[in-house]
Formats: C-alpha cells, structure tokens, sequence
C-alpha cells in the first residue's frame, strides 16, 4: 500500500469551528482515518476532530499557489506570528485605525 500522506496527526489543542460535510464526503474522512490507522498500527483511527484540521494544514501548506501569493504579500510583524491591522501596525484588529496626531 502507498504510504499516505499524512501520517501521525499532531496532539494540539483545537479552535471550535462548526462546518457541515455531506454523507459522502464524512465517509470519505472515516476511511481515511481507516487507513491511517492501519498504516500507523493504531487501535483506532483517528478521529474526524484531528484528522480534518490536519488535512486542510496539509492541504494549504502544499498549495504552491497559496504559498507564492502569500509569500508575496507578508509583512514583517506577520512573519513573527503576530496579526497586522489595516494600516499595517499590529497587533489587534479593532476596527478602523485611528488618524494619527500630526
């Protein structure tokens, strides 16, 4: 068998996000999780809750597209992991910045 591309899933702790799969596509995601765990040799496949936020992670780190575009695009304090505002000064966004004292 192939080896799967995603392999053991990280322990991280999650961010709740509700989204809505069809029937087929949550079918999908258990075999998946099916295969890694036997290719893994885990007991029980992973579940959905860490497998999809690791396939998506996956799924946007490998778009060369995505990649290039935000390589492009990055701002300094954005690299070091911190949020920019619009006017580019960081830190938290709370709304429209506001005008600067002359």
């Amino acid at each position: 068998m192939a080896k799967l591309r995603i392999g053991p899933l990280p322990d991280d702790r999650p961010v709740k996000r509700t989204i809505v799969f069809t029937a087929a596509q949550d079918a999908l995601i258990r075999d998946y999780a099916a295969a890694i765990a036997a290719q893994e040799g885990l007991s029980e496949a992973p579940k959905a809750e860490k497998l999809v936020p690791a396939m998506v992670e996956r799924f946007i780190m490998t778009d060369r597209g995505f990649r290039h575009r935000k390589e492009a695009t990055v701002a300094p304090s954005e690299s070091l992991g911190r949020p920019v505002t619009a006017d580019g000064r960081g830190g938290a966004d709370l709304g429209p910045a506001l005008p600067r004292p002359s």
